[in-house]
């Protein structure tokens, strides 16, 4: 009888290890889950206020890429080398001496101007 009762004693302690581990295993799951969702709870706000941050440089960014795109177009119009003498003449007033002005006068019209 005692061959029996030392291998079922040695089952009952096997068991009981095995609870034991098991309960330790579960305990240390459920903590590390608590801490986890403690910490993404803490972080979201932190992620909303950085997730606004960027959006709000972003809109920056595209005002700012469209005042560049502005700016680039008056810089290309000013520095063409094709249409700087026609600027020089809008922004100066002057006119190229060796261009003659053109009028035109309507043949059917009186050229003279009418009196009141």
């Amino acid at each position: 009888m005692t061959r029996r009762s030392t291998p079922r004693a040695i089952r009952g302690r096997a068991r009981q290890a095995l609870v034991l581990e098991s309960t330790v295993k579960l305990t240390v799951n459920i903590l590390l889950a608590v801490v986890a969702t403690s910490t993404i709870t803490r972080l979201f706000p932190y992620y909303q206020q950085q997730k606004a941050e960027l959006d709000q440089l972003n809109r920056s960014i595209l005002a700012l890429e469209k005042e560049h795109e502005g700016v680039w177009q008056d810089f290309s119009h000013n520095f063409d080398p094709e249409q700087s003498g026609r600027i020089m003449r809008e922004q100066s007033g002057q006119e190229d001496p060796d261009r003659h002005p053109i009028v035109l006068i309507d043949p059917l019209h009186n050229s003279q101007p009418s009196s009141p």
